[in-house]
Protein backbone atom coordinates (compact mmCIF):
# COMPACT_ATOMS: atom_id res chain seq x y z
CA UNK A 1 0.00 0.00 0.00
CA UNK A 2 1.06 3.55 -0.81
CA UNK A 3 0.42 6.12 1.94
CA UNK A 4 -0.40 9.41 0.67
CA UNK A 5 0.92 12.36 2.49
CA UNK A 6 -2.24 13.40 3.85
CA UNK A 7 -2.85 9.88 5.33
CA UNK A 8 0.54 9.90 6.86
CA UNK A 9 -0.30 13.65 8.71
CA UNK A 10 -3.43 12.58 9.64
CA UNK A 11 -2.02 9.48 11.44
CA UNK A 12 0.65 11.85 12.60
CA UNK A 13 -1.93 14.40 13.97
CA UNK A 14 -4.02 11.07 16.02
CA UNK A 15 -0.99 10.18 17.58
CA UNK A 16 -0.38 14.02 18.76
CA UNK A 17 -4.09 14.37 20.11
CA UNK A 18 -3.08 10.91 22.10
CA UNK A 19 0.16 12.81 23.27
CA UNK A 20 2.45 9.88 21.77
CA UNK A 21 5.83 10.47 21.41
CA UNK A 22 7.07 9.97 17.84
CA UNK A 23 10.49 8.67 16.74
CA UNK A 24 10.99 8.88 12.69
CA UNK A 25 14.80 7.64 11.19
CA UNK A 26 16.35 6.15 8.24
CA UNK A 27 17.77 2.97 8.01
CA UNK A 28 20.48 1.78 5.86
CA UNK A 29 18.58 0.68 3.40
CA UNK A 30 16.72 4.19 2.73
CA UNK A 31 13.49 2.99 4.38
CA UNK A 32 11.65 5.36 7.38
CA UNK A 33 11.56 3.70 10.47
CA UNK A 34 8.49 5.25 12.50
CA UNK A 35 7.69 4.45 16.05
CA UNK A 36 5.34 5.47 18.51
CA UNK A 37 5.32 4.81 22.16
CA UNK A 38 4.14 6.33 25.36
CA UNK A 39 7.08 8.17 26.90
CA UNK A 40 6.74 7.29 30.59
CA UNK A 41 4.11 4.72 31.10
CA UNK A 42 5.62 2.20 28.47
CA UNK A 43 1.79 0.72 27.75
CA UNK A 44 1.31 1.79 23.65
CA UNK A 45 4.99 0.71 21.31
CA UNK A 46 4.44 0.56 17.80
CA UNK A 47 6.49 0.68 14.65
CA UNK A 48 5.65 1.65 11.24
CA UNK A 49 8.05 0.82 7.90
CA UNK A 50 7.72 2.87 5.25
CA UNK A 51 9.88 2.09 1.99
CA UNK A 52 11.42 4.36 -0.24
CA UNK A 53 8.93 4.11 -2.99
CA UNK A 54 6.43 5.51 0.29
CA UNK A 55 4.64 1.69 0.76
CA UNK A 56 4.00 0.42 4.31
CA UNK A 57 5.75 -2.85 4.77
CA UNK A 58 5.09 -5.41 7.54
CA UNK A 59 7.06 -4.39 10.52
CA UNK A 60 7.26 -6.37 14.00
CA UNK A 61 3.66 -7.43 15.29
CA UNK A 62 2.36 -7.63 11.28
CA UNK A 63 1.17 -3.93 12.02
CA UNK A 64 -0.14 -1.91 8.93
CA UNK A 65 -0.70 1.48 8.32
CA UNK A 66 -4.54 0.57 8.59
CA UNK A 67 -4.42 -0.89 11.86
CA UNK A 68 -2.43 1.47 13.54
CA UNK A 69 -5.21 3.82 12.45
CA UNK A 70 -7.77 1.93 13.72
CA UNK A 71 -5.90 1.49 16.99
CA UNK A 72 -5.56 5.49 17.49
CA UNK A 73 -9.07 6.57 16.51
CA UNK A 74 -10.32 3.68 18.86
CA UNK A 75 -8.24 5.14 21.72
CA UNK A 76 -9.54 8.34 20.98
CA UNK A 77 -12.90 7.45 21.29
CA UNK A 78 -11.87 6.09 24.63
CA UNK A 79 -10.31 9.22 25.59
CA UNK A 80 -13.44 10.86 24.43
CA UNK A 81 -15.51 8.58 26.95
CA UNK A 82 -13.34 9.18 30.24
CA UNK A 83 -13.22 12.37 29.36
CA UNK A 84 -17.01 12.41 29.23
CA UNK A 85 -17.30 10.50 32.27
CA UNK A 86 -15.05 12.96 33.94
CA UNK A 87 -17.48 15.76 33.02
CA UNK A 88 -20.31 14.23 34.44
CA UNK A 89 -19.04 12.64 37.83
CA UNK A 90 -17.75 16.84 37.95
CA UNK A 91 -21.33 18.18 37.27
CA UNK A 92 -23.12 15.36 40.00
CA UNK A 93 -20.57 16.21 42.49
CA UNK A 94 -21.49 20.10 42.13
CA UNK A 95 -24.89 19.84 42.58
CA UNK A 96 -24.89 17.36 46.04
CA UNK A 97 -25.10 19.85 48.86
CA UNK A 98 -22.10 20.04 51.37
CA UNK A 99 -23.91 17.39 53.56
CA UNK A 100 -24.47 15.20 50.90
CA UNK A 101 -20.28 15.68 50.22
CA UNK A 102 -19.68 14.81 53.97
CA UNK A 103 -22.05 11.73 53.57
CA UNK A 104 -20.17 10.10 50.70
CA UNK A 105 -16.46 11.17 52.20
CA UNK A 106 -15.81 13.76 49.13
CA UNK A 107 -14.08 16.76 49.94
CA UNK A 108 -14.71 19.59 47.63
Amino acid sequence: MIIKTTDLLDLLAKAGELDLSIFVREDEDGDYIVKFYELYTNKFDETLVINKEGQVEWCSGDNTFEYLMDTFVDMLKQKEEEKLKSQKRQELLTRLTTEELELLGVVK
